[in-house]
């Protein structure tokens, strides 16, 4: 529109100077018309002709005026307007912008909201499957390790001999306990079940002669003490006995290496009954030797020198000594230290 009315302007402005320039001749035209009319009549219609186009010209351009006063008019209007809307449209603009943040804001306020709950629900979640999964794992090992206790069990029900000098049963007993923990546990059946194969065993060796039922005690008293050493080591509140209180140089080179835990009350009965298994397998041990050995000494003693058999004599402290020799042998045989002997 702008381009349009400023071409209508120029316009207007080269008509009104193609006027002024013919206004300019017809004025000179009109001065020197009488010299013309005398001389030639042609030049009378001549100007009047040119009157006429001036004035059509005059109304022309008095046409064109009005136009571009009106064009100039019709812009104003046209440019106030467009000010009043570009206004209107900033403050709708400013408005839409101030709704859109409103929105948005309220749009991420219930995300943020939603989010929370489903984080809520997925902790409660979390926490009821891990609790299942505690239980579930809990079960589990309960199961392995009965299974466990029961093949270990069986297993030390059995003689199990030595291994570079280490009572292969009080290792694997202990290695076992140690790892399922059973030391730091408040409630446990396996600590009753090993003292029940413990005194099984040395109950039943009562029946045994004499010879046999040494074995079996001396095997016990072996593993027994053991177990003592290191369960001595291992429980940190305990007091720490000599290195070389119950057993071998090469037994303390191995509990050396044993790692230390906190006990609780069944690990430390344990012990105890332990301690006690060691103080009654040594009494049957020796009760065993003196009823061997008592009636030859009674023998010894009650018949005279002068008056006895020299040769029974000998025989009967020959089956001292023989008692006796047997004894140490068992000890050596299971291990047995000197400091228990």
């Amino acid at each position: 529109m702008m381009e349009a009315l400023h071409a209508m302007c120029l316009l207007a402005e080269e008509a009104k100077a193609d006027v002024i320039r013919e206004q300019e001749t017809a004025r000179k035209a009109i001065e020197e018309a009488p010299q013309v009319i005398k001389e030639n009549s042609e030049d009378t219609e001549k100007f009047n002709s040119l009157t006429s186009e001036v004035e059509a010209l005059k109304a022309s351009l008095q046409s064109e005026r009005q136009a571009a006063e009106d064009l100039r008019n019709a812009f104003s209007e046209a440019e106030a307007r467009n000010s009043e809307l570009a206004t209107n449209l900033e403050n709708v603009t400013r408005r839409v912008d101030q709704l859109c943040e409103s929105a948005s804001l309220q749009s991420e306020q219930q995300a943020a909201e939603d989010l929370r709950k489903a984080l809520s629900l997925a902790e409660a979640r979390n926490l009821e499957l891990t609790t299942k999964l505690e239980n579930v794992t809990r079960r589990v090992d309960q199961l392995c390790e009965s299974e466990s206790q029961e093949v270990l069990v069986k297993c030390i029900s059995q003689n199990l001999g030595y291994d570079g000098g280490k009572p292969v049963a009080a290792c694997v007993i202990y290695k076992c306990l140690l790892h399922w923990r059973s030391f730091e546990v408040e409630r446990t059946n396996i600590f009753d079940r090993i003292v029940k194969i413990i005194a099984s065993a040395i109950e039943v060796s009562d029946s045994y002669k004499v010879s046999d039922n040494n074995e079996v005690l001396a095997y016990w008293l072996s593993n027994s003490a053991m177990l003592v050493c290191v369960l001595q080591r291992t429980f940190r509140s305990s007091t720490m006995l000599s290195s070389k209180g119950l057993m071998s140089g090469v037994l303390v080179s191995y509990l050396d290496r044993q790692s230390q835990v906190v006990p609780k009350c069944p690990a430390m009965l344990f012990k105890k009954q332990l301690i006690d298994f060691l103080q009654k397998i040594y009494g049957m041990m020796r009760d065993n030797l003196k009823k061997e050995i008592l009636p030859h000494l009674e023998y010894c003693k009650q018949a005279p020198w002068p008056f006895s058999n020299p040769k029974e004599r000998i025989v009967h402290w020959q089956r001292i000594v023989g008692s006796l020799r047997s004894y140490l042998n068992i000890m050596k045989a299971n291990n047995v230290s000197l400091r228990i002997r």
